[in-house]
C-alpha cells in the first residue's frame, strides 16, 4: 500500500464517519424531543387531573419551538374559514 493509498483511504473513512455522526445526530435529537412532548403532556395531566388541547399546543410549541399558541389559533382559523367559506360560497352559487 503506497502513501497515496493510506491518504485515499484514511479520508474515506474520516468522511464516512462524519456522515454518520451527522446523520445519527438527525435522528436522535427528535426522539428526545417526542419524549419530553410526551413528559409535559402527562405532567400537565397529573397535575391538573384533565389535558385540554390547548394544553397539547403549549407543550408541543415548548418542545418544538414553533411560536406561541396564538399564532396557531390564527394561522389555522384564517386557512379554515378560507378553505371552508370559499367552498361554501361557491356550492351555494351553483
Amino acid at each position: 500500500m503506497t502513501i497515496d493509498q493510506a491518504h485515499k483511504s484514511l479520508t474515506f473513512i474520516a468522511i464516512l464517519a462524519a456522515l454518520t455522526l451527522v446523520m445519527t445526530s438527525s435522528i436522535v435529537s427528535p426522539a428526545f424531543a417526542i419524549k419530553r412532548f410526551f413528559n409535559c403532556m402527562t405532567d400537565i395531566a397529573n397535575k391538573h387531573g384533565e389535558l385540554t388541547v390547548d394544553d397539547v399546543n403549549t407543550c408541543y410549541d415548548k418542545e418544538y419551538h414553533t411560536g406561541s399558541y396564538a399564532s396557531h389559533i390564527h394561522s389555522t382559523s384564517t386557512s379554515s374559514g378560507s378553505v371552508g367559506g370559499g367552498g361554501t360560497s361557491a356550492s351555494s352559487h351553483k
